[in-house]
Order: C-alpha cells, then sequence, then structure tokens
C-alpha cells in the first residue's frame, strides 16, 4: 500500500493568504461602532456610548443581509471557479452588488420614515433615545454605502487580491478614527459626528476596492437582466444570514433584559461585553471568510481531504487567538475597565464577575460557529440551522432566566454565565444529529473520507529526486487500480514533465521551503490530474510549444489542460478519457 499523503501546507498557505485582509473586512464591518463607542465614552458619556450599543441591532440587521446575499454568493461563485466558470461567478457577483444596493437604499429609506416605532423599539429609556436617534439618523441613509462595502470585499477577496482588501480596510479604520476625532472633539458634533465619520470611512474603502474590477482577469460587473440565481444565493447563505440576524434580535433581547432586571450598571457591563463580542466576531468572521473561499473552491474540484486540511488551520489560527483574547479578559478586568473609561464602583464590581464568564461564552460560541460554512458546502443544512438559531437564541434565554433570577432576589446568581451555558446547550443538541450521520466522514465535522482507491494524495519536496520516488509510488497505485500500462505511462510523463518544469520555471527562490501536491482522481470515465505550486504565475497551456519538448510532451500525452492561478499558487488540471 502507498504510503503517500498531502501535507497542510499548501492549503496552510491559501488560508493565510486571505487571513490577513479577512480580518480587517471583518474589522471594517465591527469597527466603525468600536472607534465610535470608545470616541463617545472617553469624549462626551457612557450614555453616548451605550446609544450605540442600542443602535447594533439595526446595523447588525443590514450585515446580516449582507452576509445572507454576500456568502451565499462567495460560497457558489468558488465552487464556480473551482470548476472553471469565471463567467458564472461573475454573474453571481452582478446578482448580489445590485441587490445589496437595493437592500440598503429600501431599508435605510423605511429605517428613517419610521424612526419613531424603530426608537421606541430599541431602547424604553427617554434619554438614550435621543443620543440613538441622533445617531440612526446618519448611519441609515448610508446603509446602501455600508452594504456595497461589505460585499464588494467578498468578492475582491475571493477573486484573489487580498492585499487591496487590506489597504481598503486599512483606509477605512483610519479615516475613521480621524474624522471621529476631528467631528466629535473639535467639531462637538457628537453622535452626528461619530455617524458621519463612519459612513464616510465606508465610502473610502469603496473607492480603494472598486479599480480591482477593471483587471483583465477581474470578475467582471454586468447588470444583471434576471436575478433568477437570488434564490439559489440566499439558500446558501441562509444558515450565516438567519445567525446574523437572529445576532441583532440578541442584541435586542439583551438590552431589554439588561434595562429592566439589572439596571444602569447591567447597561454599561452588557455594552462593554458586546463590545468585546465585536472583537471576538473581527477574529472569527475573518476566520470564516479566509477558510470560506478556500473551502468552497476545494469543494467545488471534489478535494475534500483539502478542505478538511484547510478546516484545520482555520482551528489552530482561532483557538491560539481567542484564547488570548479570553486569557485577557480573565486577567485583566480593571485594564478593559479603564480603557473605557468606567470608575464608578458598580460597574467596576460587576465587569470583575461578568468578563470571566464571557471569556468562556466567546470561545464555545465562536468553536462551533465555524461548523456553519462547512455543513452547509456539504449539504447538511439541519445542522447548520441548529448552529445558526440556537448560538443567537439559547444563551439569550439562559441570560434572561439568570438575569430574572437576580431580581427576584437571588444576588448569589451570576446572569453572565447564562451566555456560556446557551453554547453548551447547543452543543448538546448538535451532538446526536452527528452520531446519527452514516457513511465515511471525518467525526462530526461530518466531511466525506476520500476512497483511497479513487484518490492518490500527495505532496512532493521539489527535487528531482524526490519527484521520481513520488512518481514510482504514483504509478504503484496506478497499477494497482488496474489501469491500463499504456496510460499509466501517458500520465506519468506527463506529471514527470510538469513537476520538472515548476522546479526548473515556477518555483525559484521557495525551491528548498516549499512543496508540491498532485492529486491522481478516478472516476468512471476519466482519470485528472492536479499539480499545485506556490511559484510565480507560469502558465504551460499558454506557453509556446516550441520553448520545450516537455510541454509538448504533456499536450501529447493528455486529452485537456487548464490552467489557473488562484491563492497566489499555480494550478494545472490534466485529464485523460479512460
Amino acid at each position: 500500500m502507498s504510503t503517500a499523503s498531502r501535507t497542510p501546507y499548501l492549503v496552510g498557505k491559501a488560508f493565510r493568504s486571505f487571513l490577513f485582509a479577512s480580518v480587517l473586512t471583518a474589522a471594517a464591518s465591527q469597527i466603525g461602532a468600536l472607534i465610535d463607542g470608545l470616541m463617545l465614552s472617553h469624549f462626551i458619556n457612557e450614555e453616548a456610548m451605550s446609544a450605540v450599543n442600542i443602535s447594533s441591532p439595526v446595523i447588525q440587521t443590514l450585515f446580516a443581509l449582507c452576509i445572507l446575499i454576500g456568502t451565499g454568493g462567495s460560497v457558489l461563485a468558488g465552487m464556480a471557479i473551482g470548476n472553471h466558470r469565471k463567467s458564472e461567478a461573475s454573474g453571481i457577483f452582478s446578482v448580489v452588488t445590485v441587490t445589496a444596493v437595493g437592500l440598503g437604499i429600501v431599508l435605510g429609506a423605511a429605517g428613517m420614515i419610521f424612526i419613531s416605532p424603530l426608537l421606541r423599539l430599541l431602547c424604553p429609556d427617554a434619554s438614550l433615545q435621543d443620543y440613538t436617534s441622533q445617531y440612526l439618523m446618519v448611519m441609515l441613509p448610508g446603509a446602501a454605502i455600508y452594504m456595497l462595502m461589505v460585499v464588494t470585499q467578498m468578492f475582491v477577496t475571493l477573486d484573489g487580491e487580498p492585499r487591496r482588501v487590506t489597504a481598503a480596510v486599512t483606509t477605512c479604520m483610519v479615516v475613521n478614527i480621524v474624522l471621529d476625532y476631528i467631528f466629535i472633539v473639535w467639531c462637538g458634533w457628537a453622535m452626528t459626528g461619530a455617524a458621519v465619520a463612519t459612513v464616510i470611512s465606508y465610502a473610502a474603502a469603496i473607492a480603494v476596492l472598486m479599480p480591482h474590477f477593471l483587471h483583465k482577469d477581474a470578475l467582471r460587473f454586468r447588470l444583471p437582466r434576471t436575478v433568477r440565481q437570488l434564490g439559489q444565493i440566499a439558500s446558501m447563505g441562509l444558515p450565516f444570514g438567519i445567525a446574523t440576524v437572529l445576532i441583532a434580535v440578541q442584541l435586542l433581547g439583551n438590552n431589554l433584559v439588561a434595562i429592566n432586571y439589572i439596571g444602569a450598571a447591567g447597561i454599561v457591563t452588557l455594552s462593554i461585553c458586546m463590545y468585546l463580542l465585536r472583537f471576538s466576531m473581527i477574529i472569527l468572521t475573518g476566520t470564516l471568510e479566509s477558510f470560506q473561499p478556500v473551502a468552497a473552491i476545494l469543494k467545488g474540484s471534489g478535494d475534500n481531504r483539502g478542505v478538511v486540511l484547510v478546516l484545520g488551520r482555520a482551528y489552530k489560527f482561532l483557538t491560539v487567538s481567542l484564547s488570548v483574547l479570553a486569557l485577557i479578559l480573565i486577567i485583566f478586568p480593571g485594564w478593559i475597565a479603564t480603557l473605557f473609561g468606567i470608575a464608578d464602583a458598580p460597574s467596576l464590581a460587576m465587569l470583575h464577575i461578568a468578563l470571566p464568564a464571557y471569556a468562556v461564552n466567546i470561545l464555545l460560541q465562536c468553536a462551533v460557529y465555524l461548523l456553519i460554512p462547512v455543513y452547509q458546502i456539504y449539504s447538511h443544512k439541519n445542522m447548520a440551522l441548529i448552529i445558526s438559531v440556537g448560538q443567537p437564541l439559547l444563551p439569550m434565554v439562559c441570560y434572561w432566566a439568570l438575569s430574572a433570577a437576580v431580581a427576584a432576589g437571588h444576588s448569589w446568581v451570576n446572569p453572565w454565565w447564562g451566555f456560556a451555558i446557551g453554547q453548551l446547550i447547543v452543543v448538546a443538541i448538535l451532538v446526536p444529529f452527528a452520531l446519527t450521520r452514516k457513511g465515511h466522514h471525518v467525526p462530526f465535522i461530518l466531511i466525506p473520507s476520500d476512497n483511497p482507491d479513487e484518490l492518490y494524495d500527495i505532496s512532493i519536496t521539489p527535487s528531482i529526486d524526490r519527484m521520481a520516488d513520488a512518481l514510482l509510488d504514483a504509478d504503484g497505485w496506478m497499477k494497482r487500480q488496474h489501469l491500463p500500462e499504456e496510460l499509466r505511462l501517458r500520465i506519468g510523463l506527463a506529471c514527470e514533465e510538469s513537476v520538472k518544469n515548476i522546479i526548473h520555471h515556477a518555483l525559484g527562490s521557495k525551491l528548498r521551503h516549499s512543496a508540491i501536491d498532485m492529486r491522481i482522481a478516478l472516476s468512471a470515465d476519466k482519470v485528472t490530474v492536479i499539480i499545485i505550486d506556490e511559484g510565480t504565475p507560469f502558465n504551460p497551456t499558454e506557453q509556446d510549444p516550441g520553448t520545450g519538448l516537455g510541454l509538448m510532451l504533456v499536450r501529447k500525452t493528455c486529452d485537456s489542460q487548464k490552467y489557473e492561478y488562484l491563492f497566489h499558487q499555480n494550478i494545472l488540471t490534466i485529464e485523460w478519457h479512460r
């Protein structure tokens, strides 16, 4: 039996190529409120900071719609790209963009028309309503700008230019900070100034993103003649959308519980917890948006093991980064209070009991939430729905129950543990569903295991000697699968010449620290070889055959060749009919 196996090196590189930009993308969706809250807390008062948190269900609802259509669209577009259908991906991008702008205009206008009942729903406290109204009367007209920014970031990342997203988000944050200081401190515009600064920062990010689509090989925007794809897009993004909408419901419910059961200190503490949740959501959403396009494209190409490997890399990053955040919350609650300008004794006392409990909630929430895209792309939609509905609602219910106990005189109860308890209940519900799934798959994760009789999957150290050993091993595997000798020779020759070209022309200085992934997949009617490397762009299908005997031999021995440059990696697909 072959001992060949693929390492996570290249899929890990693909994941990391998105990670920084994706974290910053997620930050752009959360950072406006974070910066606004910190500025208002220090330069206005705690009520102004709380008003931004009270407004967050509205912003979260807009974000939910972005997630619904943007995430669903980018997953479908990624699978189309993985299956060599770039034109279809462009059509999906166009539908998502038009829908996002249209929804932003409609919802922004509706929010302004019905601002009075909206304020009563968000907050019964009249003093907070005034602050909240000032903030929303600017943010609502900017809804279309916000939604366009979020979905554009998703597709620029998917289209292989995460550095532009990094530049756009950096611009967004810098503009927001500078304008917040100018409008709040210098101009004295308070809530209005914070909101204006945020909307302008979103527009600045869009200005940086849009030139990407002028590139020759980029996704193309064309005014859609139909939105028939919208149903499929919404269906794919539904679990993410539901989860995000219910987070808005959770935010609203949590605010009302704090106002009615815990009091002023509870409102301040909850506001800080929600701001801290934004930090964790930046990390989680950034991880999700890095994992998702890579996983979608790998799934589109039939690479289940690749999905498992990239999921492992995502969990490694998530575990380390969120553990650091959790430890900070547990060990340094006083420092957190200082950061938010909290000095009164009741709020300080409550923060010290709230933050350790909330740290556990953050770890549990993020660990489970990352499974949503896995369950969605592998059609375990009930599992995805359990997480989408359960994660926002069950922690809220548990928090409400424990808060009611405190209000009833049970002072020994810590209501902040309700969030973590709710997360544990979600896991407890998921386990029996996972155990009932039949078939060969990774336990609980439920990604199908590849059949070793249908797939040969290996990472090759880029040297001639290691290549020779790998190709000899591959030939032994093909012989055990009863492939005809003539076909094995053609496949072996094509693989050898392709890998040699990569070593000699593509890898260059990366030769000593790299790897080449090679997959040989068997189906009823064809054999497919996929060779991936991280070298400089090198398209053998566009090279002059006269420049090298190897390129000519590959073309002569195969039935088709396809080349793509994705994730800063060369991907060569070669096929033979059986």
